[in-house]
């Protein structure tokens, strides 16, 4: 992929040479650590994404925790600081691309495919273990080493205390297309939310579309509440039935129904063909 040159040539101390992308609630960059000259990604949040200064402080507190994370399937947090510029996140700097170009440009394999799945599973695992949601799953949050490795990343909102302090404006942090029904209803997201958001993302991993197309952002919200979606065994011979009943399933408009865990969902996975996830 081509590298894109930054809108700037500094965060804070840090020096800039790559933009990495943008999204929702910010854009990120590759830079390098003042002091030891390590690659790192930036994340600069909007301007208007923060409610509050409380929002603020509570995110630089997060990010204290999210130090002390360490799991292979887990982009590493650094840092968070504020500058100038805005309030911005320090993170690991993962060399590969993320999952929707992964989608869009891998060969079909099955089990590649279904080791990746195992691999989020681990990382989303883990991070609700720590007692935080991610919220904002979705193929451009997760991504690969060049070695192959997959690993979740912008998690930065998730510890419940915050879903306060976003207040309504939660759901307009969260990309339309991955939003879980009970966030649209009630603002109010949990592990299963994740659930729901994985769901849409190997409904797009397995079929190479997404579970709805709707003209407008209404008609899309109404049908994350109310329409089932068609079946990504028929829409792709390729994807098993027993894989496509799980998918079904983690897209249930009641969280109740949808999987426990992602360990249980790594297990259900693990039966579909000749997988030993």
């Amino acid at each position: 992929m081509p590298a894109e040159l930054p809108d700037r040539l500094k965060l804070g101390e840090y020096k800039l040479d790559r933009l990495l992308g943008r999204g929702g609630s910010g854009t990120v960059y590759r830079g390098f650590d003042p002091e030891t000259n390590q690659v790192v990604a930036i994340k600069l949040f909007h301007e208007n994404f923060f409610a509050s200064k409380a929002h603020v402080k509570e995110l630089a507190r997060s990010a204290t925790h999210f130090r002390k994370f360490d799991h292979p399937n887990v982009v590493k947090t650094y840092g968070f600081f504020s500058c100038e510029d805005g309030h911005c996140l320090v993170m690991e700097y993962v060399d590969g691309p993320d999952m929707k170009w992964y989608i869009e440009n891998r060969p079909w394999n099955l089990q590649e495919r279904l080791v990746i799945v195992a691999q989020i599973c681990n990382g989303l695992q883990y991070i609700h273990d720590q007692g935080y949601t991610h919220h904002d799953l979705k193929p451009g949050n997760i991504l690969f080493t060049r070695k192959g490795q997959a690993k979740v990343s912008d998690y930065s909102l998730s510890r419940a205390r915050l879903f306060g302090m976003l207040g309504g404006s939660l759901k307009e942090q969260i990309t339309p297309m991955y939003v879980a029904p009970e966030i649209i209803a009630d603002g109010k997201a949990s592990p299963k939310s994740d659930m729901y958001s994985l769901g849409v993302t190997l409904y797009y991993l397995f079929t190479g579309q997404l579970p709805y197309q709707a003209d407008s952002l209404q008609k899309l919200y109404m049908c994350h509440l109310r329409t089932k979606p068609e079946h990504p065994s028929n829409i792709n011979r390729r994807c098993p039935r027993p894989l496509g009943d799980i998918i079904m399933r983690m897209l249930e408009k009641n969280p109740d129904k949808r999987f426990e865990s992602f360990d249980e969902l790594r297990i259900r996975l693990s039966d579909i063909g000749q997988s030993r996830i």
